[in-house]
């Protein structure tokens, strides 16, 4: 039988699959959803759009600090915090909170808290945010395969694992993810009340800190894991600033001291799950940048009037590492155990491991790793990186869950080592040069009991054993601190 000649029509019919009409009411429902959302959004009132919620809490705290010669120094917190949220078409957010504290010390000795009376700023926190692809999904109604936002305001950065950068700051971030790459950015200043100095020689470095920091973090979701890079720049705004120091001698015993520390963060790391019952997370950084050295002789045989040096401008070189790992037992009452290593260098030519006068002596890298992260190294003793290795390990359960009154009542105890890398190194809490790696270990517990859903109380307790042969004798006690607080939310 002769073939029969086929139409173009008839010969696009053959190649194309019939038409599904689940499919075709799919697109029509589609396009009619986005055209109903640019509608609905275009007519109905702001009111009917915006989300908003607020609240607050107060809480009252008592707290028993032992000073570095185990002296108990005595502090109660009045703390009020109110907060509102708001946004609008799920891509605008606002978020506002205020902060009403008042500190009242109760001393003893010559100790001298820098953060009696009332606390400032009032206005804690505050930014918006900007999501592009909630927007574009409230415009049309389909989901995207990325996500980006931005937000601007007064907000809390913990940059990575927190090893380089944990701080408040008024700060603009950009977050932005596509596939499995995550894209990170911000730039900021740090809230000078908020933020506590490394460099403690220089004058304001509890109220006025201005350091301004430059990041950017690119991140990898492979699976359970996700690797990170990031590299997190800051620049000295206290640049210049001069001091007469120490401060409290005689004149003649004084020197001129210039200030300037800037440096450059080059880190990675990774997050991720090791089955069902183990989380983990790694972070290591590369300290570079430059700093001035030491402005003193520390000669006691110099007469006062030659004890002063120039400064000059040295490099800095230095590293330091995280690593914790969670077990969940996954048990009736909410085992968990959590491990944590934290490692940093230091540097034999420093009197001091952060400050500019005792600081890095002349002709020498500066090998102490410095930063304005946080890591959890205990409630009393709590040292820096600079120098030390600290392991710890934390138990916590809730063992009386079901139970009417104390089912949310947690428990937790913590144990850290402290051991210094080099013994003739400094380290953030003064101790003598010479002898033993060994400063001492801490053991923190805690208690958190919820009695009501608004209300909840907290109890802290910590004794820092030092190891005495590196202590002076007036700071060779245990030292301990106790807190306990009530907090009411609304």
């Amino acid at each position: 039988m002769p073939a029969l000649a086929q139409s173009p029509a008839q010969l696009a019919g053959s190649l194309r699959p019939a038409t599904d009409p689940a499919q075709e009411l799919q697109t029509l429902l589609n396009v009619q959803d986005a055209e109903f959302r640019r509608a609905y959004f275009g007519n109905t009132p702001i009111a009917e759009r915006l989300l908003l919620d607020y609240g607050g809490f107060f809480r009252y705290g008592f707290s028993a600090i032992d000073d570095s010669t185990s002296t108990a120094q005595y502090l109660n917190t009045y703390d009020a915090r109110f907060y509102a949220r708001a946004e609008l078409d799920g891509f605008a957010r606002f978020f506002g909170r205020l902060r009403i504290q008042y500190n009242d010390w109760n001393t003893i000795g010559d100790f001298a808290p820098s953060d009696e009376g009332w606390q400032v700023p009032i206005g804690e926190l505050y930014w918006a945010e900007l999501d592009f692809g909630n927007w574009m999904a409230a415009q049309d109604g389909l989901t995207r395969s990325w996500s980006a936002k931005v937000r601007a305001g007064r907000q809390f950065i913990f940059w990575a694992n927190g090893l380089s950068l944990a701080n408040y700051m008024y700060a603009a971030t950009a977050d932005a993810t596509a596939d499995i790459w995550g894209f990170s950015g911000m730039v900021g200043i740090t809230a000078g009340h908020d933020t506590v100095d490394w460099d403690t020689s220089r004058p304001g470095y509890s109220t006025d800190t201005d350091r301004l920091y430059v990041g950017g973090k690119v991140d990898c979701r492979l699976g359970a894991h996700t690797p990170f890079l990031y590299a997190l720049a800051q620049w000295d705004q206290n640049a210049g600033q001069t001091a007469q120091l120490p401060e409290g001698v005689p004149a003649a015993f004084q020197v001129n001291t210039e200030f300037n520390y800037e440096s450059q963060y080059w880190g990675g790391g990774v997050n991720g799950t090791l089955g069902s019952d183990w989380v983990y997370r790694l972070e290591f950084a590369v300290e570079t940048g430059t700093t001035l050295t030491d402005p003193i002789k520390h000669d006691s045989s110099l007469p006062p009037d030659q004890l002063g040096r120039k400064q000059f401008t040295t490099d800095i070189l230095a590293a330091a590492g995280l690593a914790g790992a969670s077990w969940l037992a996954r048990d009736a009452t909410d085992s968990r155990v959590d491990l944590q290593f934290l490692a940093g260098s230091g540097s034999t030519y420093r009197l001091d491991s952060g400050n500019t006068y005792g600081g890095i002596e002349p002709g020498h890298t500066d090998t102490a790793f410095n930063s304005l992260g946080y890591v959890n190294t205990g409630l009393v003793f709590a040292p820096d990186a600079s120098n030390m290795l600290i392991p710890s390990v934390a138990y916590s359960l809730s063992p009386f869950r079901g139970n009417a009154y104390f089912g949310d009542t947690r428990f937790s105890v913590n144990a850290f080592l402290y051991v210094r890398q080099d013994s003739n190194a400094p380290i953030s809490v003064p101790v003598n040069f010479g002898g033993s790696n060994l400063v001492g270990s801490e053991y923190d517990f805690n208690i958190d009991w919820r009695l009501m859903s608004d209300l909840n109380m907290s109890f802290r307790y910590g004794v820092f054993v030092p190891n005495t042969s590196i202590f002076a004798d007036v700071e060779s006690e245990p030292r301990q601190f106790f807190y306990v607080g009530v907090t009411y939310g609304f």
